[in-house]
């Protein structure tokens, strides 16, 4: 009678390779800490939970089942006060399950469609051609995320969600705080938080009020009306979800232009063949979400325990989808180190995660891809001779979003 094999033994996340988060080479050189981390395996362990490193791998467990975001209680854990906990309970979108979830998201849905984001691109092209007109004309170095990729996507915002003109420099130096939030560790920004929380979420009410009583052609007019046949949703929702609406979309893409910009010039000839090429311009912005992504990964809560691929999974463990090491995972890519927009057929693969995937897909993906290539488009078709002068501070490498505070370059005009 054969002998039946033993089984092999499930790994838990004490077998798993460490990564040490906190590292000298994951604070200078993230990609080589990566690096070194895939060659180990497909899943390492830090501070942060168990690390999933390969794209295949990533994007397979963004729609698993067994595996859900962090609920708006972690906030509550960490002593959030107020406002933060009633922004994470009513408007964090990504941290709302079940039926409130799909409910909010329905109406922003019926709201936010795709004709909205093209309809917005003319208004996109004139705030940055403003922006372009400001920048100096004689060479002066200047800070380029202070000049255009902090303003452009916080006014292109306003724009739709239909904020008067006069009032974007108040409600910017609110919103602006919001970037605390993806901080790590949160906590000594909770002061700022919930006052910038406190001060938007009247704006955005007095915004539905009026809204409400005079309805106009912006996105919290469609949102009021989308609720006649998509569901109600309360004005506290309304709020809260448009006040992640400028949390999502303002800091993800100040840091993504500042860090194509980067990309870009570095590589020779890109530049210019950018300003005369608008399908280029959509590919190269493809390419800065692959090799530079601003977001560095996503938390997902086990909620059962489970086995993934020899791992075992314990109920409760925090699994990190990493965005930065599958971006780069030589399984996927065969250039993917390399900054190489598929038109220039170096290789033909795609990355598929940079807004998720599933439920929790980013409703603003359209957005970010539509202000990426108008600024980009514009940018490259404006100036030229353009070239880094000094990367400032970068953001914490192990945080949530990443990407630079302060980038100088010297340019010309066209």
């Amino acid at each position: 009678m054969p002998t039946v094999p033993p089984a092999t033994p499930l790994l838990t996340e004490a077998d798993l390779p460490p990564l040490d988060v906190d590292s000298e080479l994951f604070r200078t050189d993230q990609a080589a800490a990566l690096r070194q981390a895939r060659a180990q395996g497909r899943f390492a362990f830090s501070r942060r939970g168990i690390e999933v490193l390969h794209h295949e791998d990533v994007q397979e467990l963004l729609t698993d089942a067994r595996l859900e975001t962090q609920d708006a209680h972690v906030y509550r854990k960490y002593g959030a006060q107020p406002m933060l906990s009633s922004f994470a309970e009513h408007g964090l979108l990504v941290a709302l399950h079940g039926a409130k979830h799909d409910r909010i998201r329905r109406v922003f849905l019926a709201s936010f469609r795709a004709r909205m984001v093209n309809d917005a691109r003319p208004m996109m092209r004139e705030i940055a051609r403003n922006l372009i007109d400001a920048f100096p004309a004689d060479g002066t170095p200047f800070d380029f995320v202070k000049a255009f990729t902090n303003p452009f996507p916080m006014q292109v915002l306003c724009g739709l969600i239909g904020i008067p003109v006069e009032d974007i420099p108040a409600f910017t130096a609110a919103a602006t705080k919001l970037h605390l939030l993806a901080a790590s560790p949160i906590e000594p920004g909770f002061p700022q938080i919930e006052q910038a929380l406190q001060t938007m979420r009247r704006y955005a009410l007095d915004l539905v009020e009026q809204r409400t009583a005079e309805p106009r052609d912006d996105l919290i007019s469609g949102l009021i009306t989308a609720q006649v046949t998509e569901g109600r949703i309360s004005d506290d929702e309304l709020a809260w979800n448009v006040v992640n609406l400028i949390f999502a979309g303002q800091d993800t893409t100040r840091y993504q232009l500042a860090s194509a910009l980067r990309s870009v010039v570095a590589e020779d000839g890109m530049w210019e063949r950018m300003a005369g090429d608008q399908h280029f311009v959509e590919e190269v912005a493809e390419e800065t979400l692959r090799v530079l992504p601003v977001v560095n990964f996503v938390v997902r809560i086990a909620q059962e325990d489970f086995e993934y691929r020899g791992v075992a999974v314990a109920k409760g463990r925090r699994v990190i989808l990493n965005f930065k090491s599958a971006s780069r995972d030589p399984e996927h890519f065969s250039a993917p180190e390399s900054f190489c927009p598929r038109s220039t057929g170096r290789h033909a693969e795609s990355y598929d995660v940079p807004f998720g995937l599933g439920d929790h897909y980013c409703l603003g993906a359209a957005l970010a891809r539509a202000e990426m290539q108008e600024a980009l488009g514009l940018l490259a078709a404006s100036i030229t001779d353009v070239d880094v002068a000094g990367v400032g501070d970068l953001t914490n490498p192990v945080a949530m979003l990443y990407g630079p505070e302060e980038l100088t370059i010297t340019c010309r005009r066209r």
